[in-house]
């Protein structure tokens, strides 16, 4: 009996743990849409909570924000809020597409993003070089 609720607390540590690694390795994307057309390029993730694929696009741009965050804004349209709605709406994005603004804040693609790391980075490269940021 005492073994067992040792194991049990063992992997409730190592949870919590994953959590707060998982937390302090990821930098969340803000849902503040206030900063769009205020001088720099943005992304615009539509994102619904508990939706798988959602959540995959959401942790593929954390990983790779910081290597683009002196060049663009990243940021959430979060669908579970009236905010979130109302971007969607304006931007035609639906749950795990994106939308691509110019410095300005004009539209410039709505997409869906792809998982694979590659692919997001080229994407992100080629939306940067059209506008004029050169990577």
């Amino acid at each position: 009996m005492l073994k067992r609720f040792g194991l049990w607390l063992v992997l409730i540590v190592v949870v919590i743990a994953a959590l707060f690694a998982g937390q302090y390795f990821l930098q969340p994307l803000s849902s503040d849409l206030s900063s769009v057309g205020q001088g720099q390029p943005s992304l615009v993730l539509a994102y619904e909570n508990f939706h798988p694929e959602s959540g995959a696009m959401l942790n593929q741009l954390s990983r790779i924000k910081s290597d683009y965050m002196d060049q663009m804004n990243f940021a959430v349209a979060d669908l579970g809020t009236p905010e979130g709605k109302a971007f969607a709406r304006k931007y035609g994005i639906d749950n795990g597409s994106a939308v691509f603004l110019s410095a300005d804040g004009e539209p410039l693609r709505v997409s869906f993003l792809t998982s694979d790391e590659q692919a997001l980075r080229q994407l992100l490269n080629e939306k940067l070089a059209l506008i004029g940021v050169v990577r």
